[in-house]
């Protein structure tokens, strides 16, 4: 059963549109696929029915930016999208993010940047620096997403404000509280700081789930050692490609050839468990 478990639509910062993804999940060869749009399920209904209709598995998914000492972002599967605490609060994190970008306008101004703040708001999804970035790129005041980030949105940018984003833990416990799988989401960056082993420690306390092992940066070591850990502390391994469309150019559905082994089949409640057999292996991807 092959999947992708990241993919982001035009409800966050991706520029396809939830039934053109769930076709080319389809077209891929994917048995099962997540909508994980940043802070916001408003495309998982759509994602669910089409597919039902396009013959493919979709698990409900989200996933939640959060911050404590750095930035970390947290996968939610098999969420209950009509949640009501988890509604509630996706409501607050979205006034945030418009707090944040408001700002941010405000400080490009300061620097005669006029943006049409009409044009970046007027959105079916969840709204974030990518939406400035690509303004800036249209109305040629970079040369690059990269350098609108650099020059402009990024901490060291003339026009940075910090976002209020909630913890981690909390970002866990509101997964959990929908009824879903908490998953720390490209946890590479953390192994190279030193701080995954304490991420984790700390969020398994509060119910953490799992570990995005398979991804398109990781090298075959990465992902070996990530899923080692992943067994280590018993928990699954999720992969996918944290498809943007457009935004994050190279990377297509089903590119990370991820396979989920019995354990996560079984935590994602698509297999009976098996008492007897624990669910780890060695197959290919170095699982």
């Amino acid at each position: 059963m092959k999947a992708d478990l990241h993919m982001h639509s035009v409800f966050s910062d991706g520029t396809d549109e939830v039934p053109a993804i769930v076709a080319k999940a389809k077209a891929a060869g994917l048995s099962l696929m997540s909508l994980t749009d940043h802070d916001t399920v408003k495309g998982v209904g759509l994602a669910l029915k089409e597919g039902e209709k396009q013959g493919i598995k979709v698990l409900p998914g989200i996933e939640i930016s959060t911050y404590a000492i750095c930035e970390v972002h947290i996968l939610g599967y098999n969420i209950d999208i009509n949640n009501d605490r988890l509604l509630t609060r996706l409501a607050e994190i979205e006034d945030k993010r418009h707090e944040r970008i408001k700002a941010i306008l405000t400080n490009l101004k300061k620097y005669n940047i006029e943006l049409d703040e009409e044009k970046i708001f007027d959105r079916i999804g969840t709204v974030g620096r990518m939406h400035i970035a690509k303004q800036l790129l249209a109305k040629g005041y970079c040369q690059t997403i990269t350098e609108a980030f650099d020059r402009y949105l990024g901490e060291r940018g003339i026009a940075y404000v910090p976002s209020k984003r909630i913890t981690p833990l909390e970002g866990v416990k509101l997964i959990k509280a929908a009824g879903g799988l908490a998953v720390v989401a490209h946890p590479l960056i953390f192994c190279q700081k030193g701080k995954l082993d304490d991420l984790i420690g700390g969020l398994k306390t509060y119910g953490l789930d799992g570990l995005e092992v398979y991804y398109p940066t990781h090298t075959l070591d990465d992902t070996a050692k990530l899923y080692d850990l992943a067994k280590k502390n018993r928990l699954i391994a999720t992969g996918g490609t944290d498809y943007h469309g457009l935004n994050k150019k190279g990377v297509e559905p089903g590119d990370v050839d991820y396979v989920p082994d019995r354990f996560a089949l079984e935590k994602f409640g698509l297999i009976k468990r098996e008492r007897r057999n624990d669910g780890y292996g060695r197959g290919r991807n170095g699982r």
